[in-house]
């Protein structure tokens, strides 16, 4: 089983991707996809745009932020749309213009999103108008140009346009929404229109991005042009495409997360490849595209790609056009990875699915484990120019093979934390004379050079002086077959001591016996594969287990709910 194999270390493909030097986010993708002239750059419910098409709607939503509405170098314009084809012609549109894009969820409440405008000074905002009802107040006080896009903005364009489902009582909102202008009517009022743009300015804030924050707080995350562009490079060598614009990428990922803006998109942009963004992940739809195109690649988090193992089509030699699927945002399980690439080998393509670590405030990606270089259990190398250690408490690095804290420097990191008031490198820590992020999350080291993830640090459960990691709980859980997805998170004796509750999701109903039956292989599988401090001792059986919006299970809602309960 080609899963099994611990070790690659065959020769690295060449690297189509420029070098980022001083370029901004939109000189780069200039710069990436010249070569290719005129190819498919986009693809919405059956429609597919030009790379022309799509240059001349950036060109005239940047002559609109520019001419319209006076944003400049250094102002900032919220994004609060699902991943769609509109949030990423703002995304260049600003950012040739030097303008700070703040990418916002776009199911967060209103007062979440006011919050976010008034911390990062918005000079306006994009909206989706099926989620404008309940910003109207919110939208309406703030007094800035709001523009909105609709799911017809391009889907109009097909000979059989789709229905514009809902859009008829939306427009019904539009005059109690001031200051709006949608975004078909700026494009096609300023298609021809440009703006020379600022040049060679990466060093310039591109993004704000919302993180968990190292230490478990949200924060607003500063990304550069520069950090955004050196990651794309460093990744390039993944997948190549060889035929531009044939060849499809599902974009699954949102926007206001660093793996979805970052890898998924702009990495994806870069290649030439077609992209395809799904507003909403539906892993029905994700079969349906790819039985309908030539899917060269995807992205997405572990419950994503476990979610499509088990939907009924996804298995098939549509899977054989694919050449690169990567895993990351949370820890992926060996077990899980080896029965998916068995369904690849199986379907006659060379990708493997890969894992890799990374998070906001190091740009997205910065350890990956690719098809030449790899090994079984670990989440990789550092990419090339980027530098990881393992800290103690202190910053002192630790020996190899001892778990301590992952801490990261190189040219792809944060510029800090915007914290009005506070230091513009808020967040980053200096040692030996460069800037370090302390991720908060465990791992080590192996004498190979290899890292491995071992959960975050505010996630360890302490008992009797022991760290019990969940994550190893939950990646022995995927060995068992009758396991859908499962959590441990810390729970407590009627003494109040520190223990470990296990909630796992079966694949199919079962009878209060079968429940027991289940409980003895689990407790018996930890106990000959785990300390004796990491077995359950409470063991709950749930229908449902909670999601966080990009899908990952939510250990912090079931965590709650040992307080609260």
């Amino acid at each position: 089983m080609e899963g099994k194999k611990t070790y690659s270390n065959a020769s690295q493909p060449v690297n189509p991707m420029p070098v980022a030097g001083d370029k901004n986010c939109f000189e780069f993708y200039l710069e990436a996809t010249s070569q290719y002239g005129e190819y498919d750059a986009f693809q919405h419910l059956g429609y597919r745009g030009k790379r022309s098409e799509f240059l001349e709607d950036v060109n005239s939503l940047a002559y609109y932020f520019q001419n319209v509405l006076k944003i400049g170098r250094g102002d900032c314009f919220t994004v609060f749309t699902p991943t769609n084809v509109e949030s990423i012609t703002a995304f260049y549109a600003l950012n040739k213009i030097g303008a700070i894009v703040n990418f916002v969820h776009p199911l967060l409440p209103t007062e979440a999103l006011k919050e976010s405008m008034e911390e990062s000074d918005s000079k306006g905002v994009m909206i989706m108008d099926l989620l404008a009802k309940t910003h109207v107040k919110t939208l309406n006080e703030s007094g800035v140009p709001v523009i909105i896009c609709r799911n017809s903005d391009y889907a109009s364009k097909i000979k059989k346009p789709v229905t514009r489902l809902g859009e008829g009582t939306v427009t019904a909102l539009y005059p109690k929404l001031k200051n709006r202008t949608e975004y078909e009517t700026i494009v096609n009022r300023y298609r021809g229109k440009s703006v020379e743009g600022i040049k060679n300015n990466g060093l310039d804030t591109a993004v704000y991005l919302n993180g968990g924050g190292t230490t478990g707080k949200s924060k607003t995350i500063k990304l550069s042009s520069k950090a955004i562009n050196e990651n794309v490079h460093c990744l390039g060598y993944i997948d190549h495409i060889i035929d531009p614009g044939e060849e499809g990428e599902i974009i699954i990922l949102p926007f206001f997360h660093a793996f979805g803006l970052v890898v998924a998109m702009h990495m994806t942009m870069c290649n030439a490849a077609r992209i395809i963004p799904m507003m909403q992940f539906n892993a029905k739809r994700v079969v349906r595209l790819y039985k309908e195109n030539r899917i060269s690649g995807i992205i997405g988090i572990p419950n994503m790609f476990k979610k499509l193992y088990h939907t009924k089509g996804f298995d098939g030699p549509q899977l054989s056009n694919t050449r690169m699927m990567f895993v990351g945002g949370d820890d992926c399980s060996t077990a899980f990875i080896n029965k998916f690439n068995d369904m690849l080998e199986k379907n006659g393509t060379t990708a493997r699915l890969r894992q890799g670590y990374g998070l906001t405030e190091v740009g997205s990606v910065c350890c990956a484990n690719t098809n030449w270089v790899y090994k079984e259990g670990s989440v990789g190398k550092p990419l090339e120019g980027v530098e990881m250690q393992i800290w103690d408490d202190e910053g002192n690095e630790l020996p190899d093979g001892q778990v301590g804290e992952i801490c990261i420097s190189g040219p792809t990191i944060m510029q800090g934390y915007l914290v009005k008031g506070g230091k513009p490198d808020e967040g980053l820590y200096y040692k030996d004379g460069k800037a370090w992020v302390r991720s908060g999350d465990l791992g080590y080291k192996d004498d190979d050079g290899f890292f491995y993830f071992s959960g975050r640090k505010k996630r360890i459960i302490i008992i009797s002086g022991y760290n019990v990691y969940p994550v190893d709980i939950e990646n022995l859980m995927d060995t068992l077959p009758f396991i859908r997805e499962s959590c441990a998170v810390e729970g407590y004796s009627s003494e109040g001591k520190p223990l470990v509750k296990l909630y796992v999701r079966l694949f199919s109903p079962a009878s209060d016996k079968q429940k027991e039956d289940y409980k003895k292989i689990i407790t018996k599988t930890c106990e000959q594969n785990l300390s004796k401090f990491s077995v359950p001792h409470e063991i709950i059986f749930r229908q449902d287990l909670p999601h966080t919006p990009l899908e990952k299970i939510d250990f912090m809602k079931l965590s709650e709910e040992q307080k609260t309960g």
